[in-house]
């Protein structure tokens, strides 16, 4: 099974309890090998709200839920020295596409990857756990989730389907559009309710004046 559920609801005096276990064949990577170059060149994992990196957000919440995380990174080096595996881009210098190459090259026992970049602090588990979810019910090969009308590919589900696919196109044809590449697989576009929250979620801090506006000036 690709994901184990368990739900125990108690009725009357008592509160409704609900317990989601962790995936076990969907793979949690953490996207953490862009240059940064809008951000003066500084890594972004190590970038902190409220006093806790983004890496170390990112990786207590997805290995919450899922039973396997591991981090693309061309710096290992800099990540301390955890549980959690570091590997580098297969194929250097294309992008986040590489990124999401190398995880589905590297991901242990599992049968796709939950990719994210790490400069989305925001993310909640239940949006997460709603795009796995149609991942699991579409039996797609790719599901992105889509917010009016953008799509959010650095969160996303990825099948170990389209690897080989995926290795041809960038090896042959040297095109490295991850819009490009949902062209050619079976993608779904997963759509999303426009809530405040869910908004948020997906909001990327790519520069000094994002860290700004989003972590700065609403700290606590």
């Amino acid at each position: 099974m690709l994901l184990l559920t368990n739900r125990t609801r108690f009725t009357g005096l008592k509160t409704e309890i609900s317990v989601s276990l962790k995936y076990r064949n969907i793979c949690g990577v953490i996207l953490a090998g862009g240059k940064a170059t809008r951000y003066k060149g500084q890594d972004k994992a190590f970038l902190k709200i409220n006093q806790e990196t983004f890496y170390k957000k990112a990786s207590a919440l997805l290995s919450a839920i899922f039973e396997d995380v591991i981090v693309i990174t061309n710096k290992p080096a800099d990540f301390p020295d955890d549980s959690i595996s570091k590997f580098p881009d297969l194929i250097k210098e294309i992008g986040p596409l590489g990124g999401i190459h190398s995880a589905l090259t590297h991901a242990p026992h599992c049968e796709a990857v939950f990719v994210m970049a790490v400069d989305m602090p925001f993310i909640s588990e239940s949006i997460i756990r709603q795009i796995c979810d149609t991942y699991i019910s579409s039996q797609k090969d790719i599901v992105v989730p889509l917010i009016k009308k953008d799509i959010e590919p650095l969160a996303a589900v990825y099948s170990k389907s389209i690897l080989i696919k995926l290795t041809e196109t960038i090896t042959q044809t040297k095109k490295y559009s991850i819009r490009n590449f949902f062209n050619l697989v079976d993608t779904y576009y997963c759509p999303l309710d426009l809530h405040p929250h869910t908004v948020k979620s997906f909001a990327n801090i790519n520069s000094e004046s994002d860290y700004q506006k989003h972590i700065m000036n609403n700290e606590d």
